[in-house]
C-alpha cells in the first residue's frame, strides 16, 4: 500500500529561519527601508524562497519509489498552493478589487483579465510568486522525467535570460526598436517575465539539484561561495547604478541565481536545530501574503492623520507589527476546531 504521507527526513529548522528572514526583507523591499544600494541584499528574498521550495518538494518526491505515488504528492502539493491562493484572494478581495477594478470595462473582460493575472502576473498584491511556484513545480515535475539536470539548467537559464530582459536589463531591448516592440507584444501576452514562472524556473531546478546532493556537514566553502556570488551581484548592481542605466524592475539580476543557490547550500548544510522552526514557517507565509494589505493599510491610515512625512522606518515597522500579530492571532485561532479552515491561510 503506498503512503505519501510519510514525513521525509530532509527537514532542516536552518531552512525555516532563512525563509523568515527572508519574508522580512520582502516587508523591507515594499516598504522602502533599505536604501538603493542595499538592493541586492533584499532582492535575494523571492529567489531564496523558490529555491527552497523545489529543494523539499523533489526531497519529497525523491523518498517516494512508485510513480503513482509521486503523481499523487504533486498532486497534494498543487492542491495546497491553490488552497493558500484562493484563502488569501478571497480575503483580501475587497481591497483588490479597490485597486485594480477588474470589472469596469464589464464583467466577461474583468474576468479574462482576473485569469490572465492569475496565471501569468498576480491578482491580490505579491501573489505571483504563489502561481510561479504552482506552475514552475508542475512543469519541472514531467520535464524531470525526461530530461537530466544539465538540460533542466540550460532550460532554466534561457527562461531566466528573459526574466532579466524584462527586469534589470531591458535597456537591451529597448536600444532596437524592432526587437522592442515584439518584446512589447511578447509582455502582452506573458505580462512581466520577472514576476511569473519564467522567473522561478531556474531558480526550481537548482532546488531540485540540491534535494539530489548527498548532505554533507557545512564547511567554510559554501559560506565562501555565498560571499563571493554576493559580491559579484552587489558589483552588478552597483555597474548598472552609476552607470546610471534606466531601470525599469530590479527583481531579476544575472548573479541572483547563484547567490541564492549557494546560501541555501550553505543554510541547509549546517543543520540547525530550534524548537519555533514550525511557527517561523507558518509566520514566513502568513507574512508574505498579508504584508502587502497591511502596508497599504497603514499608508492610508497615516495620510489619513496628515502625517505626510513619516519616515520609511515607521512604515515598516508598523506594517511589520501588525502583520505578526495578525498572524499570531491566526495561528492561535487555528487551534480551535470552528476556525479549522484557517490552515488554508499558510
Amino acid at each position: 500500500m503506498s503512503n505519501i504521507k510519510a514525513k521525509t527526513s530532509h527537514i532542516n529548522t536552518g531552512a525555516d529561519i532563512l525563509k523568515f528572514i527572508m519574508s522580512v526583507f520582502v516587508v523591507a523591499t515594499h516598504t522602502g527601508l533599505f536604501a538603493p544600494h542595499l538592493t541586492p541584499l533584499v532582492r535575494l528574498a523571492v529567489p531564496v524562497f523558490f529555491v527552497l521550495s523545489g529543494y523539499f518538494f523533489f526531497s519529497k518526491i525523491n523518498s517516494l519509489d512508485a510513480p503513482n505515488d509521486k503523481r499523487e504528492y504533486l498532486k497534494k502539493s498543487v492542491k495546497h498552493n491553490l488552497q493558500l491562493y484562493a484563502f488569501w484572494f478571497i480575503v483580501l478581495s475587497p481591497i483588490t478589487f479597490y485597486i485594480r477594478d477588474y470589472f469596469s470595462g464589464g464583467v466577461i473582460k474583468g474576468t479574462l483579465t482576473l485569469f490572465h493575472n492569475f496565471l501569468l502576473g498576480s491578482t491580490f498584491q505579491a501573489s505571483w510568486y504563489i502561481t510561479a511556484l504552482i506552475i514552475g513545480i508542475i512543469i519541472l515535475f514531467f520535464m524531470s522525467q525526461r530530461c537530466n539536470n544539465l538540460t533542466l539548467i540550460v532550460i532554466g537559464v534561457l527562461f531566466y535570460a528573459i526574466a532579466v530582459l524584462s527586469s534589470n536589463y531591458e535597456f537591451i531591448i529597448r536600444a532596437n526598436e524592432t526587437v522592442y516592440e515584439a518584446y512589447c507584444g511578447f509582455t502582452d501576452i506573458f505580462l512581466l517575465p520577472c514576476r511569473n514562472f519564467f522567473a522561478g524556473m531556474i531558480y526550481l531546478v537548482l532546488g531540485k539539484i540540491l534535494a539530489e546532493e548527498k548532505k554533507s556537514p557545512g564547511t567554510g566553502k559554501d559560506a565562501f561561495m555565498t560571499l563571493a556570488c554576493f559580491t559579484g551581484l552587489t558589483g552588478e548592481y552597483l555597474a548598472l547604478y552609476f552607470g546610471r542605466v534606466q531601470i525599469k524592475d530590479t527583481d531579476c539580476f544575472i548573479m541572483l541565481p547563484l547567490t541564492a543557490f549557494f546560501l541555501c547550500r550553505w543554510v541547509l548544510s549546517l543543520e540547525i536545530e530550534c524548537s519555533f522552526g514550525k511557527t517561523l514557517r507558518k509566520l514566513s507565509t502568513l507574512s508574505y501574503c498579508m504584508h502587502m494589505a497591511v502596508f497599504m493599510c497603514v499608508g492610508k491610515f497615516l495620510s489619513a492623520l496628515d502625517i505626510i512625512d513619516f519616515g520609511n522606518i515607521i512604515v515598516f515597522a508598523l506594517t511589520l507589527v501588525l502583520t505578526w500579530g495578525f498572524s499570531f492571532i491566526i495561528i492561535k485561532l487555528q487551534e480551535y476546531k470552528i476556525f479549522g479552515f484557517l490552515k488554508y491561510s499558510h
